[in-house]
């Protein structure tokens, strides 16, 4: 792309920007896995073993609230802005992490954190529509895909290394001085010309989602030990009623959260949809394969990230490659359907695994699995935004951020459900235990391979069993993304970003 293509940046300077955004991501999207390796060890510190899902938790629903919120005041009051506040309080939370005394603080701090953590995404992706068209966006979005989808694979690596040569509180320091930088050069190299609108802010509609989605997660949450407990039930009641009354609440605002006349683009819903599936695959199963070569292959969590390489090859390949695709032929609907049928048949072998499957056979099964993600999630978000005015811009890519989210937490509760309902049946049926002593085979991978042979193999069948059932579960929800795609409207795309358009409002604005 010359510096010409893009009004009122220099190629330099373009370049800067899209890898400050990618950085920007690639932080905030990593805080979600980075954690999990080092849960055990200030869980050990804190003496709060109780407590400890909550420091994962806080983080994804105070997230998930900030996404829809923030892409909606981007709307209404400048991406740069709201984009500089939203890494202020991602930078805050993380330096009160590090410092955090006690569980209770850290988990506090940890939904401050994700608070700013999930809008820096939507609105990372939302001045991407900013300053690309969407024709050009294919070349571009790759990147920020690869960022946010690799920040899941390579979280658990990277928190491993601080935690074996640093110590814990390293984890959320890091962030301070690289957020600091994204800071400065968005405020010095960024100009997004912006009108705001004169609206009243939604509040009631903000207080509303909040309430919801903070009752849907922490009932997907508690629900994994049990779906019918009451506290869960009570929790699900919650969030049906607040959902019903936000909803009524969004078609009388003047400027709602979320705007429900979006959703009467086919486009948009389609987008939605498959991203939703494609997000539950990214973030909810993407666990559950490193799980398997820990406790059944007995690999070290070193090696067990490594091995999860061929995926981000996947990944790597389907971003780049559709995403030029699109940008030379102006085309969007082939690759969902093309990539989701492929990751179908990637995680249908993958389901087939047992205690004794060998590493070379899962390896092209995961370059698919990944490919056909990253074609849905490159996209999923350029359709939504080619769908919208520029007015809406914000609040469409958050909205698509955001049920990306919903199905990664979704899946999360679902395919650990799956998993410890299977190691209850499974490991009972070839040991003489019951089913609710099941669980407590299951420890570290060293443990496990301590075990007497019978019980060590038990282990090993009976986890590679319930892994192979969330990849079929899995399969089938990418073959539901594969049946809404072929719906998917194809549509020219704009060969002008929204960049142009807000400088010529304010010329015109300006000779008045």
């Amino acid at each position: 792309m010359t510096a010409s293509t893009v009004p009122g940046f220099s190629n330099r300077q373009l370049w800067l920007v899209l890898g400050t955004l990618m950085l920007s991501v690639l932080l905030a999207s990593m805080e979600i896995s980075i954690i999990s390796t080092a849960l055990p060890t200030i869980v050990g510190e804190f003496q709060s073993f109780e407590s400890f899902a909550w420091v994962g938790t806080a983080y994804i629903v105070t997230s998930a609230i900030g996404t829809p919120i923030m892409g909606k005041l981007s709307d209404l009051f400048g991406r740069k802005l709201v984009f500089q506040s939203t890494l202020a309080l991602f930078i805050v939370g993380s330096l009160l992490c590090g410092l955090a005394q006690s569980m209770g603080q850290l988990i506090a701090f940890r939904a401050v954190q994700g608070l700013g953590g999930g809008a820096i995404q939507a609105l990372a992706f939302a001045m991407l529509g900013d300053i690309l068209p969407p024709r050009e966006r294919g070349r571009y979005i790759g990147y920020f895909t690869l960022a946010f989808v690799g920040a899941a694979l390579l979280g658990p690596l990277v928190g491993g290394v601080i935690i074996d040569h640093f110590t814990w509180p390293w984890i959320f320091f890091i962030n301070v001085p690289l957020g600091l930088i994204a800071m400065g050069v968005t405020h010095v190299a960024l100009t997004l010309p912006f009108s705001r609108r004169r609206a009243r802010i939604d509040w009631a509609g903000a207080a509303l989602l909040s309430i919801g989605i903070a009752a849907l997660m922490i009932g997907l949450e508690e629900g994994q030990e049990g779906w019918t407990q009451r506290h869960v039930l009570v929790l699900f009641a919650v969030a049906g009623c607040v959902t019903t009354m936000f909803l009524a609440v969004e078609r009388r605002a003047d400027e709602p959260i979320i705007p429900l006349r979006l959703f009467s683009d086919r486009a948009v819903v389609t987008a939605t949809v498959i991203g939703m599936c494609a997000g539950t695959i990214a973030f909810g199963a993407g666990q559950f394969l490193p799980l398997y070569f820990q406790d059944s292959l007995f690999v070290s969590p070193t090696e067990s990230g490594l091995r999860m390489l061929p995926q981000m090859i996947g990944v790597t390949a389907g971003t780049f490659g559709i995403g030029r695709l699109i940008a030379r032929t102006g085309r969007c609907r082939p690759w969902p359907i093309i990539g989701s049928l492929i990751a179908v048949a990637g995680l249908l072998v993958i389901s087939q695994i047992s205690g004794s499957t060998s590493y070379a056979t899962l390896v092209v099964p995961m370059v698919a699995m990944g490919f056909g993600m990253a074609s849905v999630f490159t996209t999923s978000s350029i359709v939504a935004q080619n769908a919208v005015e520029f007015r809406d811009l914000g609040v469409v890519t958050s909205t698509i951020m955001f049920f990306r989210s919903l199905g990664g937490s979704l899946g999360l509760a679902v395919f650990g459900t799956i998993l410890n309902s299977t190691i209850r049946s499974e490991i009972p049926s070839r040991l003489d235990v019951a089913p609710n002593e099941a669980s407590d085979l299951i420890r570290s991978p060293e443990e496990i391979q301590a075990l007497p042979l019978i019980e060590r193999q038990a282990v090993i069948d009976s986890l590679a069993i319930g892994v192979g059932r969330i990849y079929l579960v899995c399969a089938g929800v990418m073959a539901v993304a594969f049946v809404v795609a072929l719906v998917l409207p194809e549509r020219p795309l704009r060969t002008r970003a929204g960049l142009s358009d807000a400088l010529e409002e304010r010329s015109a604005a300006g000779s008045a």
